[in-house]
């Protein structure tokens, strides 16, 4: 008989963002029965109205949802319907409660909205979290910080998550295990319909808020630098938060101030139809992120068979295949290998790119199947002496 998983998770988010996404996977995972020997119990969540006031979200994120979490606990354990408690995500730690008597999991995506820190790349010095966070961040944090440190596991989405874990928490168990994704759902081969080209441009996607360790500023500056000649030829397409929330420029204000005319930006509430075929009418995914907890998108990219050009930084640079991620503050470095990709297309005389089956052969190691493997692994290990160390080890 599988064993059953209770998750847990604030209010409800859709799959078109990093932590709704792992989250409706994992919750899809579980209730397909694909992770062996578990299933799921149920899920607590919430919705809210979309004009819900601040005071109102504080209310259900400090005081309703908490008491609901618990009550929903203290029923699986009276009636002995689950054997698990997982939150999905170290913003909902908070919802652990004292003296849980079940077994609790977190899922750990990064830690640094949590312990901010600057990172200097070159000669910039970019804020990797948000440094001065208002008098209710910090109580909350405070309050996330005492959850997790209540935890009996700590599930890292990265080796470099997990090191901070190690770091930050030293008293609570703590292991690595990459998320996953639907390969084939990516897959070119299982796509419906002949993909289309754009136009007669050699088509550049980027994807990512306009976030400061998302160094749009960066890679505008990047593709400033190429000759004109060049840059005519190129049409950029962004797909994700334009509008900067720390007073700096919007990203089309980067854009025209750096000479770029050819960018289309699609905002963030893009379908999976549509990424799809962006994906598969550019030439390659520009990502010169500073810091991600997991970063789906190159991932994503390279499972479409689309080529990614990436900072070599944590932890997307964990997801890559050996020796191919960028050096995060060479400009030449990244010029070099746009031109490359230019000239590739240049080449072509307007064919379709041929998808590259070695991108898609190393996505497949972060597929599902692997994901679910691993995850019951994490489950089966609760209670057990097992030496999460090395288990952590084994999953990578």
């Amino acid at each position: 008989m599988a064993k059953r998983v209770l998750l847990v998770r604030g209010g409800i988010l859709g799959r078109n963002s990093g932590l709704g996404s792992a989250h409706h996977n994992l919750a899809d995972l579980l209730g397909s029965g694909s992770v062996p020997g578990w299933e799921i119990d149920s899920i607590s969540e919430y919705e809210l109205p979309p004009r819900a006031s601040p005071f109102y979200r504080l209310w259900k994120r400090w005081f309703s949802h908490p008491r609901a979490v618990k009550k929903a606990i203290s029923k699986s354990v009276s009636n002995g319907s689950c054997d698990v408690v997982h939150i999905t995500d170290q913003e909902q730690a908070h919802l652990i409660p004292k003296r849980c008597k079940l077994p609790v999991v977190v899922t750990v995506h990064d830690l640094f909205h949590l312990f901010p820190k600057k990172m200097k790349i070159g000669e910039q010095e970019i804020d990797i979290g948000e440094q001065n966070p208002p008098s209710y961040r910090r109580r909350d944090i405070k309050n996330l910080k005492r959850g997790l440190s209540r935890a009996n596991l700590l599930v890292c989405d990265s080796k470099a998550t997990l090191k901070d874990c190690q770091r930050h928490f030293p008293n609570v168990k703590s292991i690595c295990v990459p998320l996953g994704i639907d390969v084939s759902k990516y897959s070119p081969s299982n796509r419906d319909t002949e993909q289309k080209l754009l136009n007669d441009k050699c088509n550049l996607l980027i994807v990512g808020s306009h976030d400061p360790r998302k160094r749009m500023d960066f890679i505008c500056q990047v593709l400033g630098s190429l000759d004109n000649s060049i840059l005519t030829e190129i049409q950029v397409h962004h797909v994700g938060q334009a509008e900067s929330e720390y007073g700096t420029p919007a990203i089309i204000d980067l854009a025209i101030e750096n000479g770029i005319k050819n960018w289309t930006g699609h905002g963030p509430s893009v379908s999976d139809s549509k990424l799809m075929g962006l994906r598969g009418s550019s030439e390659c995914l520009l990502f010169p992120s500073a810091s991600e907890g997991f970063g789906y998108p190159p991932l994503e990219a390279l499972a479409s068979g689309l080529p990614v050009l990436c900072s070599d930084l944590p932890s997307h640079n964990e997801l890559m295949p050996e020796n191919y991620c960028l050096p995060a503050d060479d400009i030449e470095a990244w010029k070099k290998a746009i031109l490359s990709v230019h000239s590739k297309w240049k080449s072509r005389k307007g064919e379709q790119r041929k998808f590259d089956q070695t991108l898609i052969d190393h996505a497949s190691k972060f597929d599902n199947s692997v994901f679910s493997s691993r995850m019951a692994d994490t489950y089966n290990s609760l209670g057990s002496d097992i030496n999460l160390f090395s288990f952590a080890k084994k999953v990578e």
